[in-house]
């Protein structure tokens, strides 16, 4: 109100000997350039004018302002010459010559035009720059919201990696045992239940504690060594005073996993897996090492897709913080998990 008022005073001081007529036209113009205003705010969003292009918009915001002005200059002119028709005719164009008359009808138009205009304009781009940012705003909320839902279901999918090749040997293991040792067939069956419901659970949290992680990995263990029983020699050399620190759920188990599945499974005499992790002030790092049957009698070599998709959590949840190395020997196959420590 402010700068409407000082703009005010500079169209009227010119024009002082008109100053009373213009004061009492401005205590009704604010109302048409209110009406003029919420004309446009409606056809903004009724017509989609937020998709124009800067020319375009730029085009039709200037035809807009330009007759919504004239228009108010008009009606303006209209309602108050009604009422002070007297006071033009005698005072104000004392000759009361058509020439003076319509100069001055002329000149308080084409004034209150570009007052009206000016305005219009303006107030059009506030508007519109206000807009544009809230759009912009929104926009880059609902794409942030949309990467994070991304970042979601792609961590879903990845840490959603139960092998099946485990799930059927466990569950052939159980069927066996159930005729030979109920109570330990009964012991695998609740190991297998808490590894599915870990896994389900775990699927809808970015991370969990090394305890929970290592309480399964006890629990898979039991399932395997059903399976190899002596030919699976397991070491887990953790720390107690590292378990409250934070992990990727599953990722040491699908390390384990894949030790003993493209490891010691091929070893006909079984061997040896070991699992440690060494405090560095800042980070963990874990060993995972497998013994390695010869070369000449391993499967089909692995196609790496569980690491690949541990190394791919591992850049969602840590950018470049997170490390994933993999070396290999004659005898030895290693892998080396970084990450940053974080408490729970």
């Amino acid at each position: 109100m402010l700068f409407l008022a000082a703009t005010q005073m500079v169209i009227i001081v010119p024009l002082h000997e008109y100053a009373r007529f213009l004061f009492f036209c401005d205590l009704f113009w604010f109302p048409f350039f209110t009406l003029a205003v919420l004309i446009f705010r409606y056809m903004f969003k009724t017509l989609g004018w937020e998709s124009f292009s800067s020319k375009q918009f730029l085009e039709y915001s200037l035809v807009f302002s330009l007759m919504s002005g004239l228009t108010i200059a008009i009606f303006m002119w209209i309602i108050f010459s009604s009422f002070y028709w007297h006071e033009i005719t005698t005072e104000l164009t004392p000759n009361n010559s058509k020439r003076a008359l319509a100069k001055f009808v002329m000149g308080s138009i084409l004034g209150n035009w570009i007052q009206t205009t000016i305005f219009i304009s303006a107030w059009i781009f506030l508007y519109n720059s206000i807009t544009s940012t809230k759009i912009m705003r929104e926009t880059e909320l609902r794409y942030l919201r949309a990467q994070h839902n991304l970042k979601e279901a792609t961590l879903n999918s990845l840490s959603n990696q139960l092998n099946p090749h485990f799930l059927f040997n466990a569950l052939n293991n159980i069927r066996f045992m159930i005729h030979e040792n109920q109570k330990s067939a009964d012991s695998m069956i609740t190991s297998l239940s808490e590894i599915l419901r870990y896994s389900l659970e775990s699927s809808r949290r970015e991370k969990v504690t090394l305890a929970e992680e290592i309480n399964i990995i006890h629990r898979y263990i039991e399932i395997v060594k059903s399976q190899l029983e002596e030919r699976l020699n397991f070491q887990l050399l953790i720390a107690e005073d590292l378990y409250d620190y934070l992990i990727p759920p599953m990722v040491l188990q699908m390390l384990i996993e894949n030790g003993i599945k493209h490891g010691l499974e091929n070893i006909k005499q079984g061997g040896e897996l070991s699992v440690s992790c060494e405090d560095l002030h800042s980070r963990l790092r874990f060993h995972i090492v497998n013994d390695l049957a010869n070369t000449a009698v391993v499967r089909t070599p692995t196609t790496g897709i569980g690491l690949k998709n541990i190394r791919r959590r591992l850049e969602l949840l840590y950018g470049n913080e997170g490390e994933l190395l993999v070396s290999k020997t004659a005898e030895k196959f290693t892998v080396t998990l970084s990450i940053p420590k974080e408490l729970s």
